[in-house]
């Protein structure tokens, strides 16, 4: 481990839960996958590393709880959200799901240290051992401690003492220079604050890890995620029409499509190629949607174009 990059430059950010929200948006597709890798109305307003808030999508694990997203893709608007877990989700994603990005107080530290203490070990020996036997209990995910210069009516210095006051679990940002993010849920522990003859006003502020770090690589570092289109052809015509769909893919391959038509019949999967052909046999609205599995992960649904079927 002799490659290292320098301190400086560091970003350091924390969760400001009592300011009003930087971002939001809606999510318009997700898979039933882990991890979930879910579409957004506009992925530019989302970087890799940062915890959205999801609400409304009528998936209980995933819905009003703070998720880290990776792999940002903004012209495929999609990315994965870390640790996630929906494969055992059996509804159909809400179209009133929505994510938001909470506010943070920028922390600008004079250096900073993270302390992962180790696991807990039991002892379990008995007289009829021959040697001490012993488990490893859990661990303890530790404590980020961080040095600062104090002006007392920074409002990010006031956004920091309102989080050790009320005790909550927030998220805390390490930016390093090359561009990967260090995400931790943290609880602010302790504040103290020093000063003296010719010093500027000091503080220091212990936060308690509450969870496993989540870190994600810089811009550029990892493979673009995959992405995929649907055409479907043509959009319009008389009882019953036969349409076709047109799959087309970038940066990879998957080993199968599942498509739901739309029209209350069985998923189809499409296995070895990209065009499958489909008859709506009876008037109405109509518009296909596509999941890809890529290595052994499914992807969002991607819906193909809308399609207007007339009675005879």
């Amino acid at each position: 481990m002799k490659k290292a990059i320098s301190a400086q430059n560091t970003k350091m950010y924390l969760e400001n839960l009592n300011a009003a929200p930087i971002a939001t948006g809606k999510i318009t597709a997700a898979s039933k996958s882990a991890p979930c890798v879910v579409t957004f109305d506009d992925a530019t307003k989302i970087r890799g590393g940062e915890p959205i808030y999801i609400t409304g999508s009528d998936w209980t694990s995933i819905d009003n709880q703070e998720w880290i997203v990776q792999n940002v893709d903004s012209d495929a608007k999609s990315g994965s959200l870390a640790s996630s877990d929906t494969t055992r989700e059996t509804t159909d994603w809400s179209a009133d799901a929505t994510w938001t990005l909470n506010a943070f107080a920028d922390v600008c530290a004079q250096s900073y240290q993270i302390n992962q203490n180790p696991a807990t070990s039991i002892d379990t020996t008995t007289l009829c051992d021959d040697e001490k036997t012993s488990l490893v209990g859990f661990r303890d995910p530790g404590t980020l401690t961080f040095d600062f210069f104090i002006d007392p009516t920074d409002p990010d210095y006031l956004a920091l003492l309102d989080a050790y006051d009320d005790g909550e679990e927030r998220q805390f940002e390490i930016i390093y220079r090359n561009g990967a993010v260090r995400t931790l849920p943290v609880i602010v522990q302790s504040i103290n604050e020093t000063g003296g003859v010719d010093q500027a006003i000091h503080g220091s502020v212990t936060l308690k890890i509450t969870g496993s770090p989540t870190l994600t690589q810089p811009p550029g570092s990892t493979p673009k995620a995959y992405s995929f289109t649907v055409d479907v052809s043509p959009l319009s015509g008389v009882a019953p029409l036969t349409v076709t769909a047109t799959i087309a893919e970038s940066n990879g391959t998957a080993s199968q499509f599942k498509i739901d038509w739309g029209d209350a019949t069985a998923v189809e999967t499409l296995s070895g190629g990209y065009t499958k052909t489909h008859d709506y046999a009876a008037a109405g609205g109509f518009t296909a949607h596509v999941t890809a599995t890529v290595n052994g992960t499914d992807t969002a649904p991607m819906a193909g174009d809308a399609v207007t079927v007339t009675a005879a």
